[in-house]
């Protein structure tokens, strides 16, 4: 019988971390699943602990190439796949037990839906739970069709994604040139396709935090991206052509200067919040003191709007 469902694990340097992530998988309640891993040119022993969990466990398949990147070793995968749907996650988090149980009936239940996500534990490089990562938005098909029609913008959590596979090759899958802002940049295409997705007000999976992420040893360089994707949807939303990295580059260039400036006040300000909360969490309290003070010196609007927000008030 071929499984209804395949797991997705693109890995690059992860040795800290994989033996947990493939245990996540194998640990799950739901059980008709392939695991396909693909160890992306990895420099450390990655390869050699997904090697001991290939030879030990048949429904594991993995597969050992040169590195080229996240969007292409996904992608990859998912065209190797033999399930109807596949389920996405980074090679550093964990599933919960009851992910896949979760999502199958989910999907099972409400057919006219392509694809979900869920809220997730932040976890650090250790392990512990620190909080709650919720997207409490897009929880039914009429806010899907709803947040397109009023040309919002989405976001959810990339490594909770459940997908058909259909939706995932229809919707062109994840594009390297949006790296690393192409999971971004992928949802908000996937909806302009006139595909459904829908985040699950539960929490399935462990997310980690740790400083060897991209976004957080380049923060500058993740905001750049994001305003490229941003340009890139409103591009297509209006119906003319998308621009390389290169030429919205080459725009912003010829800004005044007090545009750009005033740009990158905003994107440390977002900077410093988003440290501070991490901070907070791990009950690090005068490193958050001071990422705190100076995201409302950088911008008061922005950092009483996030509080706010998370207060609920």
């Amino acid at each position: 019988m071929e499984p209804l469902v395949s797991v997705i694990l693109p890995v690059y340097n992860q040795e800290r971390y994989i033996a947990e992530t493939i245990e996540s998988v194998l640990a799950q309640t739901y059980q008709n699943f392939e695991l396909l891993i693909l160890d992306d040119g990895s420099t450390d022993k990655s390869a050699q602990v997904i090697r001991e969990y290939a030879q030990t466990n048949d429904r594991i398949t993995a597969y050992y190439e040169d590195n080229s990147g996240r969007c292409t070793a996904t992608n990859k995968l998912v065209d190797r796949a033999k399930g109807e749907w596949c389920a996405l996650l980074d090679a550093d988090d964990v599933m919960l037990p009851n992910r896949l149980e979760q999502q199958v009936n989910f999907h099972l239940e409400n057919k006219d839906i392509d694809a979900s996500s869920c809220h997730c534990y932040y976890i650090n490089k250790d392990g512990k739970i620190l909080g709650v990562q919720r997207h409490p938005f897009l929880k039914n098909k009429e806010e899907c069709e709803s947040t397109y029609k009023s040309n919002k913008l989405i976001q959810c959590a990339m490594t909770g994604l459940f997908i058909s596979r259909k939706a995932y090759t229809g919707a062109g899958g994840l594009k390297k040139e949006f790296w690393p802002c192409d999971d971004f940049e992928f949802f908000n295409r996937l909806i302009e396709k006139k595909y459904n997705l829908v985040i699950k007000q539960d929490i399935l999976m462990k997310y980690r935090i740790h400083s060897s992420s991209i976004t957080a040893k380049q923060p500058l360089h993740t905001f750049d991206v994001i305003g490229y994707v941003i340009e890139c949807i409103n591009l297509r939303r209006n119906n003319k052509p998308v621009i390389s990295y290169e030429e919205f580059k080459a725009k912003r260039d010829q800004e005044p200067f007090w545009i750009k400036l005033n740009r990158r006040r905003y994107n440390y300000a977002q900077i410093y919040f988003r440290n501070a909360g991490v901070s907070l969490m791990s009950k690090e309290y005068i490193p958050f003191s001071i990422q705190i003070l100076l995201s409302l010196v950088l911008s008061p609007a922005h950092a009483f709007t996030k509080l706010v927000n998370l207060t609920g008030k």
